[in-house]
């Protein structure tokens, strides 16, 4: 299992965040390794990222809105899933956020934390209490971890038992994989944001995000990584960016719009559910 690391907050820099990220996660200095030249990738590698899957895990019923252990579920909540979907052979180094281009989570109403048993990044959602009290519900950010012992995977791919027998439509089937996790790292983003169970509206960053120091990849050969998981009943917003690893050790960011230098834009990190 990789360790989860906090990193203190980065000051303005007149390098975009990306560029920090990767010296502070992979290479320690204030100066760039070849190995991880975000300018050195080839045209495949523009194909690296084949989409983002955002997928209902969830939807609440009237015995969970009863439950409020933890913090108030909002009726008519739906519990999202963030997935990265990257060609086989890649690696998700950083989601992140920078003046050119911010990155948001925002609800038109709550999200919902469960401030009891939740926790603001996945790889510390315990599993043996994943099962109460709306645990299972609880919005965090993530690399590609469901809980401190299991993978994310999309429901359609999840072939094992599931750990949430409390809540029908996950008894069978729970997105959640057992086996080695990737912890997740963050830099310059408040996450006590996923603890906050009356403001949590909108999560916003133009200098931070967070990471894997060796690079996320799936845990099935479709390569997809979680990297958020958020409950609301309102309608769902975001917009971000990703820094990918090729498999010859270079990198390649995608954004979500107004790419500048060697910068790739894909639509699909912008988005807007039809609630």
């Amino acid at each position: 299992m990789q360790y989860k690391h906090s990193i203190p907050p980065i000051g303005d820099n007149t390098l975009p965040i990306a560029f920090i990220i990767l010296c502070a996660f992979f290479l320690f200095s204030t100066k760039l390794n070849a190995q991880y030249n975000v300018y050195a990738y080839v045209e495949k590698d523009k194909a690296a990222l084949e989409g983002i899957i955002v997928e209902k895990y969830y939807t609440a019923t009237a015995s969970d809105v009863k439950d409020t252990m933890g913090g108030k579920l909002a009726e008519g909540s739906v519990t999202y899933r963030i997935f990265v979907d990257m060609k086989p052979g890649y690696k998700l180094q950083s989601v992140y956020g920078t003046t050119s281009h911010p990155l948001f989570f925002e609800s038109s109403t709550l999200f919902y934390n469960n401030v009891k048993y939740g926790s603001e990044t996945s790889d510390y959602i315990n599993d043996k209490i994943i099962d109460l009290h709306n645990t299972a519900l609880d919005s965090w950010i993530s690399m590609g971890a469901g809980t401190k012992f299991h993978n994310a995977v999309l429901k359609s791919e999840d072939n094992d038992s599931s750990i949430i027998k409390s809540k029908a439509e996950l008894a069978k089937v729970d997105g959640l994989k057992w086996g080695d996790i990737f912890a997740t790292a963050y830099i310059g983003i408040d996450i006590k944001f996923f603890v906050d169970s009356v403001n949590a509206k909108r999560f916003s960053t133009n200098n931070g995000g967070w990471a894997n120091y060796a690079g996320a990849q799936g845990p099935t050969p479709e390569n997809r990584v979680l990297i958020a998981q958020l409950t609301t009943n309102g309608i769902l917003k975001f917009e971000f960016n990703v820094q990918i690893g090729t498999p010859e050790g270079n990198a390649i960011q995608f954004v979500a719009k107004r790419a500048r230098d060697r910068e790739v834009v894909n639509k699909q990190l912008s988005y807007k559910s039809n609630k």
